[in-house]
């Protein structure tokens, strides 16, 4: 595959280095501009803690209080629960509607808290803020709705144009054309956390220096390198889709050097109880990469997204999102860049960080994790574990706890029908897995335990 890819690799090693380059070479340079100033460089990085106080707050000490509460029901539910049960249990009806007010206003509460942190940058920064969360949020909500949710994954349909959009948005990340961006993600789905996954985090040596890589150099692989050695998915010039997909196939992960962490060995090996490989790793190995290039070919056959992706339509909209916020704000060059740095290291975050660190509420083949940070600062693609335990959810912040507002984006297209077969979990499927999470994590089980001991001390306070 290598070598019939390298011919498409001038295009996308150009792009590999505007991302990684110029972005960060944007934040320095606004960083020194802001140190021209430095009250208004203090005051911004004053109000900056603030936020992050806040927030570090709420995630330390509240969020492992919501934890006891898989799910919360809406007003118009709760209501509907209560009216049948408040005659013969009134107690648990009043208890019911308490704990939903009381979070309602916690929320209330702590918009509030974070207010006065947004108000200060914006009254420092004015329409240079304001552009700056705009097109945060355009290129963001962009990468997890149009490349990840619907691009990626097919978690809800919508129409062509508006997929479009979306997919556009994305382009606006500065990460990539969105059909490359497409079939890397989804090889990162099929082989996670092998040495076929295009940025594990995890080094198969056992030498020192493979310790030492594991910890340092495999973290930075994951977090950014790896789009300098990933080989191109995309299809060469002249070469007949066909040809192409009978090429991918015969070029698949070779079982020879493939490597996966021991703790996902059941995945890769299938034994019977008496230690016997009945299916070997060579044949799930097969019937993976065959599934991938099934998921590539109809990606590249995909209309909108090879639009999207046409050199000249990329680069396009990459003009686009730095010149409209020039000619209409007065948002300089280095402004949007340092924009786009931030964007792709958070979005860099998803691919290492949430490898590594948070929690595992999902038993998945490999060490996906739900981060807070990550969910707060990607729009919800922190929930990394849960998108891993099923990947065309629309909502990867399924608990009550998580913070996922690019499922309340896609949701809100719900509601003006513009998009439609939103895949969300049940109830069922959340509160189990909230109840076998707890079983099997001692923090979790922490919380029943302290749960009893409070009823026992109230049951032995009223004898």
């Amino acid at each position: 595959m290598n070598n019939l890819a390298n011919p498409n690799r001038t295009f996308e090693k150009t792009l590999v280095l505007i991302f990684l380059v110029l972005p960060p070479l944007g934040g320095l340079m606004v960083l020194y501009n802001a140190l021209q100033d430095p009250p208004k460089f203090w005051a911004t990085v004053g109000f900056l803690a603030y936020i992050a106080l806040v927030v570090g707050a709420h995630i330390k000490w509240v969020r492992p209080v919501f934890r006891r509460f898989p799910w919360v029901s809406s007003y118009k539910e709760l209501s509907e629960r209560t009216n049948r049960i408040k005659q013969r249990f009134p107690k648990a009806a009043r208890h019911a509607w308490t704990q939903r007010i009381l979070r309602s206003s916690y929320r209330v509460g702590f918009t509030l808290l974070l207010a006065p942190g947004f108000y200060g940058l914006w009254a420092l920064h004015k329409h240079h803020f304001l552009w700056f969360i705009a097109g945060y949020a355009v290129a963001g909500f962009g990468v997890t709705v149009g490349y990840h949710r619907i691009g990626t994954h097919p978690s809800f349909k919508a129409p062509a144009w508006l997929k479009g959009v979306l997919l556009a948005m994305g382009s606006m990340a500065m990460q990539g054309p969105a059909s490359e961006w497409l079939k890397k993600h989804s090889k990162h789905h099929a082989f996670g956390e092998t040495t076929a996954d295009p940025h594990s985090p995890y080094v198969f040596d056992e030498t020192k220096r493979g310790m030492f890589m594991e910890q340092v150099n495999s973290f930075l692989h994951s977090f950014m390198m790896w789009a300098f050695r990933e080989p191109s998915l995309a299809r060469p010039k002249g070469m007949p889709i066909e040809a192409w997909k009978e090429h991918l196939l015969a070029n698949g992960p070779d079982p020879k050097t493939f490597k996966y962490r021991d703790e996902d060995a059941e995945y890769w090996e299938v034994r019977d109880d008496a230690g016997k490989v009945i299916v070997t790793t060579e044949t799930l190995i097969k019937k993976r990469w065959g599934k991938l290039v099934d998921t590539i070919v109809q990606i590249e056959q995909d209309p909108v997204v090879r639009f999207v992706s046409n050199p000249i339509v990329y680069l396009g909209l990459l003009v686009i999102s730095v010149a409209a916020p020039y000619w209409l704000g007065g948002i300089s060059i280095w402004e949007s860049l340092a924009r786009v740095c931030f964007l792709n290291w958070v979005t860099f975050g998803v691919n290492s960080v949430c490898h590594l660190w948070g929690e595992q509420p999902f038993v998945t083949p490999d060490n996906s994790r739900n981060n807070a940070v990550i969910e707060i600062l990607a729009l919800g693609e922190g929930g990394h574990n849960t998108h891993h335990k099923s990947e065309i959810w629309a909502r990867h912040g399924v608990f009550a706890w998580q913070f996922d507002p690019a499922a309340v984006f896609i949701q809100t297209l719900g509601l003006f029908g513009l998009a439609k077969e939103i895949k969300l979990p049940t109830r069922y499927q959340i509160v189990r897995s909230w109840i076998q999470w707890r079983q099997r994590e001692p923090e979790m089980q922490g919380y029943t335990e302290k749960r009893r001991e409070r009823l026992r001390r109230r049951s032995l306070a009223k004898a």
